[in-house]
C-alpha cells in the first residue's frame, strides 16, 4: 500500500482542497507522508503541517516553481524549504503578480478571439490561490466554451495555442539557487511528458542541461509519476543514478476528479522520503 505523496496542490494554488482538507484526505487513505508544493506560493504550507500534526500525517513544506526555457517551460520542486523565508516569499510574490497580468492578457486575447472569459471570473476560480492557467480553462469550460480542461489547452492556452501569454521569465536554474538559499532542496518536476497519443516527449537535453542545473543546486529528479509507466521510471532512475541524482514522486493531485489519480494513486516508495529527509538534514545540519 502507498503511504506517500510528495507532489500536491491545495487552494493556495490551482488545487480545489484547503490545506487542512488536502490533509484530511491523506489521513482517510492512511498516507503517512505528504509534501505540499503549490504553484509559487508557500501560503498554505502553515495550516497543512498543522493538520498533519493534529491527524497523523507527516507534512514536508515545500514549493513548485514555475521556470521557463526557451519554447517550453520546466517546473521545480522545492522540499523542505523555510516557508517565510525572505527572498523566496519576494521572489515568489514578483511570479505571482506576473501571473495576474498575464490571465488578463490571456482574457482579453480570449474575447478577442470570440470565446470571451471574464477576468473576474477568474479571479473568483483562483480565490487565495496563485492564478494559473487552470483557473483559465475552467472559466472557458464554465462560458461552454471547451468541453474539458485538454481541449481548453489544446485549442486556446497551451504554449503553442492563440491565447497563450508569455510569462515573466525565470530560470531554472535560479529556482534551485533560490531553494537551495532558502534551506530547501532542489527537484526537476515530470521530467519527460506524453502528447495526446501517448508518444513520450522530453523538454529538456539532459546531458546538456543538468550539469548546468546541479552547479546551480539541483539536489532530485521526479520518477514516479502520473502515466511513468515501469519502463519510464527505469529510464529516469537511470539518469538519476548516472548524475548522482535523489529521485521522487507524487500524483500532482489538485483534487479534479475524473482528470488525475487521487492522493496516493502513484506508488512512491519509503526510501524516497528517508533519502530525501537525510540529504535535507546532511545539508542544514537540523533535525527533521
Amino acid at each position: 500500500m502507498n503511504q506517500v505523496d510528495l507532489h500536491t496542490h491545495t487552494t493556495a494554488s490551482d488545487g480545489n482542497l484547503s490545506p487542512t482538507q488536502l490533509v484530511s484526505h491523506a489521513a482517510r487513505l492512511a498516507l503517512k507522508v505528504i509534501a505540499i508544493t503549490d504553484h509559487d506560493t508557500t501560503a498554505g504550507v502553515a495550516e497543512a503541517v498543522a493538520a498533519g500534526q493534529a491527524q497523523g500525517v507527516e507534512v514536508i513544506p515545500g514549493v513548485e516553481i514555475n521556470t521557463d526555457v526557451p519554447g517550453s517551460e520546466v517546473h521545480i520542486l522545492g522540499y523542505f524549504v523555510a516557508p517565510e523565508h525572505p527572498e523566496l516569499n519576494e521572489q515568489l510574490a514578483r511570479i505571482r503578480e506576473g501571473r495576474v497580468g498575464r490571465a488578463r492578457k490571456m482574457a482579453e486575447a480570449l474575447t478577442q478571439m470570440g470565446a470571451p472569459v471574464s477576468f473576474q471570473r477568474i479571479l473568483q476560480i483562483a480565490g487565495e490561490g496563485a492564478v494559473g492557467r487552470p483557473h483559465v480553462a475552467q472559466a472557458l469550460l464554465e462560458a461552454g466554451h471547451v468541453r474539458s480542461f485538454q481541449d481548453a489547452f489544446e485549442q486556446y492556452i497551451g504554449r503553442s495555442s492563440p491565447a497563450y501569454v508569455e510569462r515573466e521569465k525565470f530560470t531554472p536554474a535560479e529556482a534551485c539557487a533560490l531553494i537551495r538559499r532558502a534551506g530547501g532542496l532542489p527537484v526537476l518536476a515530470h521530467p519527460v511528458f506524453f502528447d495526446r497519443y501517448g508518444t513520450i516527449k522530453g523538454v529538456i537535453d539532459f546531458d546538456r542541461t543538468l550539469p548546468e542545473l546541479i552547479a546551480a543546486g539541483l539536489a532530485g529528479l521526479e520518477v514516479y509519476y502520473p502515466n511513468y509507466d515501469a519502463v519510464t521510471q527505469e529510464y529516469l532512475l537511470g539518469i538519476a543514478r548516472r548524475f548522482g541524482l535523489l529521485v521522487t514522486g507524487g500524483t500532482d493531485f489538485h483534487g479534479v476528479r475524473g482528470h488525475e489519480p487521487d492522493l496516493g494513486g502513484i506508488y512512491v516508495p519509503m526510501k524516497v522520503v528517508r533519502r530525501l529527509r537525510d540529504a535535507w538534514q546532511r545539508q542544514t545540519g537540523q533535525v527533521w
